[in-house]
């Protein structure tokens, strides 16, 4: 009788769903990924019924990870000064002297784990048909003035720290490409699928792109930087990023 009184329990527990491991797992943690309401295609669309590829990459990555992916979308700047102060969980940065100072990236053996970026972008120069510029890692920087995306640091801060003049005030590719048109910059730096497919479909641009790429730049998904090191969710979705990338659907076309 009491065995049989223990297998009714046992039923009556598994038809309320109470013994079973779904039912045993938490639910998914809410996780606040900061990305810059810049659109930045193929990669970020500010779009939420059309995301881009990282937007997509960001989200499946913590399904995978358990953690329920809230993107939240302000200027960069913004989005970095709240992983940093810990108002936003995580966000999308490059690994400029003062991110790296700041916030936490994924690491392996004491360096920045490459393997679990989001995103490896090149920002190519821009110039007139008519300049007569190369660059092979130096130009006259101070006497050139270089046009870029408002907001974009990844180019803003190394354009600075190369002793270029900075004009960051356009706000979309297109008004970026009609300054140096215009001669109202000497030259500009923008990310290549960008540029490339604001000039495709144009063969009377009086616009070129330079051969070689001012620089490349790996994004991550960055968090605060704090006295413990980060939990097994974070690392996990660090690495399931570094999976899904390689993945076709993730790839920029």
């Amino acid at each position: 009788m009491g065995n049989r009184v223990i297998q009714l329990a046992w039923w009556g527990l598994l038809a309320l769903g109470l013994c079973s491991p779904v039912a045993a797992q938490e639910p998914a943690r809410i996780w606040r990924v900061c990305i810059t309401d810049l659109v930045l295609p193929p990669y970020l669309s500010n779009d939420p019924a059309q995301p881009g590829i990282a937007e997509r990459l960001l989200v499946e990555a913590g399904r995978q990870s358990r953690l329920s992916v809230l993107l939240l979308r302000y200027p960069m700047k913004r989005c970095v000064a709240m992983a940093d102060s810990g108002s936003a969980d995580a966000a999308l940065a490059a690994p400029t002297p003062d991110n790296v100072r700041r916030l936490e990236f994924p690491m392996r053996a004491g360096v920045i784990d490459s393997t679990r970026r989001v995103a490896r972008i090149n920002l190519v120069w821009v110039a007139r048909q008519d300049a007569n510029v190369q660059w092979n890692g130096g130009l006259p920087a101070g006497r050139l003035v270089v046009g870029t995306r408002l907001g974009m640091r990844s180019a803003i801060e190394p354009l600075q720290a190369a002793g270029f003049q900075v004009d960051a005030t356009a706000s979309t590719i297109g008004q970026l490409l009609h300054k140096v048109a215009a001669r109202r910059v000497d030259l500009a730096v923008g990310l290549q699928e960008e540029v490339e497919y604001a000039l495709h479909g144009q063969p009377a641009s009086p616009l070129m792109v330079l051969p070689t790429a001012f620089l490349t730049t790996d994004f991550y998904a960055v968090v605060p930087r704090r006295a413990t090191p980060p939990g097994e969710a974070v690392e996990a979705w660090w690495s399931a990023m570094g999976r899904l990338r390689e993945l076709p659907e993730f790839r920029p076309r």
